[in-house]
């Protein structure tokens, strides 16, 4: 409870604080329900770069922020092209 505290107490909450409140406060679902909120499920672009972020922070390799995430690799892989190129283009630029 405490944990939910914790986030529930944050200015404004993410995407991913409401996934991890909802995984606290429900568990884990059924399988037939988890795959079809999976396959509804969208990302931000702030979100993007939170799992991102929590990838290098964490030493994660795109299989494991793929299965901790509950996303396929090619979708890591993707994002990763998409913003990690996107930044390095920018810091060309300057």
């Amino acid at each position: 409870m405490d944990q939910c505290k914790n986030i529930l107490q944050k200015e404004s909450l993410s995407e991913l604080d409401i996934l991890e409140l909802n995984q606290k406060i429900f568990g884990n679902s059924e399988l037939d329900a988890e795959l079809f909120n999976q396959r509804h499920r969208a990302y931000n672009e702030t979100a993007i770069k939170q799992i991102l972020k929590y990838q290098s922070k964490n030493k994660c390799n795109n299989t494991e922020l793929a299965r901790y995430f509950k996303l396929s690799r090619n979708t890591v892989t993707k994002w990763k092209k998409l913003f990690i190129e996107k930044n390095n283009n920018l810091e060309n630029r300057d």
